[in-house]
């Protein structure tokens, strides 16, 4: 007797508690395992044509459903940051900064922060911007991190 291989189900509850990025990490795996499934059939016999038709119109359901659970992060993201900074959108350079930072993959200067507002409001003075960053950091919505270069100074959010 063969031993099969357990693949693990997902039931209802257990989806409710994740996040979407874990839910996003979820759909990029099963993404790659049909994916690798479509390679394999094609190896095995290209005379199984029904067979991976099959796999590829479900690996782009699959991509499609990624694409909307994108979508819903992004939307997700802008219910949380409004939820958590909401009192900042009075302030719209302070407001751009949260998004610009939330949006960057990594910590960012003055400098780079500026150009960010600059280019979402078409101006921002690099001093109020500064000012702006040294509030927030004071109000612990921004961090400093610490780099090898004892002049620069970057800047990320606070995660909860």
């Amino acid at each position: 007797m063969t031993e099969k291989k357990k693949t693990k189900t997902t039931n209802s509850k257990e989806v409710e508690g994740l996040s979407i990025d874990e839910v996003q990490d979820r759909l990029d795996e099963i993404s790659n395992r049909l994916a690798r499934l479509e390679d394999l059939i094609e190896r095995v016999g290209p005379g199984i044509e029904e067979v991976r038709s099959s796999a590829k119109v479900i690996r782009e359901g699959f991509e499609f459903y990624d694409g909307m659970v994108r979508l819903m992060s992004k939307f997700t993201k802008a219910e949380r940051l409004e939820s958590t900074y909401g009192d900042l959108k009075k302030d719209d350079i302070s407001w751009r900064i949260i998004q610009i930072l939330d949006n960057s993959s990594r910590p960012l200067n003055i400098s780079q922060i500026t150009a960010g507002v600059r280019a979402e409001r078409g101006t921002a003075s690099r001093r109020i911007v500064r000012e702006r960053v040294n509030e927030l950091v004071a109000r612990d919505i921004l961090q400093v991190i610490e780099d090898e270069d004892d002049r620069a100074r970057y800047f990320a959010l606070v995660r909860e």
